[in-house]
């Protein structure tokens, strides 16, 4: 595990931290100028990586050929990527780090000396099956299922929105979805004070739709209301039957 994440860290130094946006341009373009910038500083990356976190005992040769293949190997997923339609967007996005990322995984895999983690994999998850079963139905239940229960529940205050607003609709949604998971993630960790910045931020951005728009402002505060009320009564059952999951008492 140590090996791998010094792989990520170097990765995402490349990748975000070290990569200019006229690098960005320049591979969109196909220059070779930039393809070779951004590949030197994932090299380095990986080499500083290497030194401060990764185990030793390891072979400079394979570490050599390892660091290699793992440039070579980006910068040819960058190419195919930029040479596809649809390049900006998410799931192009998603599809280029996923294939990086699994590059990493059997870099690190034949690093350590091609190891079975499958049966390590079943091993560990096997004990903590139920308790991610729990945790995990526990945050559909609070983010998801909740949200759509409370919008249909509060239809009837929602303001009217056209077509235009459809889109703003659906954000909103979203920022609910985020809102709960912050504030159930902050009562099973025993962050009151996090659930209240929460809220304090969520006020802070509708005030000035509020203080226009009455029936925002019911909408709002009903909600809300609705919101705390539900993730605070899960987050507490949940610290009371299985605290061994949340550190709770």
């Amino acid at each position: 595990m140590q090996l791998f994440l010094a792989l990520v860290i170097a990765h995402l130094l490349g990748d975000f931290v070290l990569q200019r946006r006229a690098v960005i341009d320049g591979k969109r373009e196909g220059r070779p100028a930039a393809l070779l910038e951004h590949g030197a500083w994932h090299l380095a990356s990986l080499v500083a990586a290497w030194l401060l976190f990764a185990p030793s005992g390891i072979g400079v040769g394979a570490v050599t050929i390892a660091f290699a293949a793992i440039v070579l190997l980006h910068l040819l997923t960058d190419l195919v990527k930029y040479r596809l339609p649809g390049e900006r967007t998410l799931a192009a996005f998603a599809v280029d780090q996923a294939v990086h990322v699994g590059v990493l995984v059997v870099a690190a895999w034949w690093l350590s000396g091609r190891p079975d983690w499958t049966a390590a994999v079943v091993e560990w998850w096997r004990p903590n099956a139920g308790r991610f079963g729990v945790l995990l139905a526990s945050y559909l239940l609070v983010v998801v299922a909740f949200g759509w229960a409370n919008r249909l529940a509060l239809q009837s205050l929602l303001p009217e929105s056209n077509d235009s607003q459809a889109g703003l609709a659906r954000a909103g949604l979203y920022i609910g979805w985020l809102e709960r998971f912050l504030m159930f993630s902050a009562v099973l960790i025993g962050a009151w004070s996090i659930l209240g910045l929460v809220l304090a931020a969520k006020s802070v951005f509708r005030f000035d739709s509020i203080r226009k728009r009455r029936e925002h402002a019911e909408y709002f505060v009903i909600g809300t209301l609705l919101s705390v009320s539900e993730v605070v009564a899960v987050g507490l059952a949940l610290r009371w039957l299985a605290p061994e999951l949340t550190g709770g008492s």
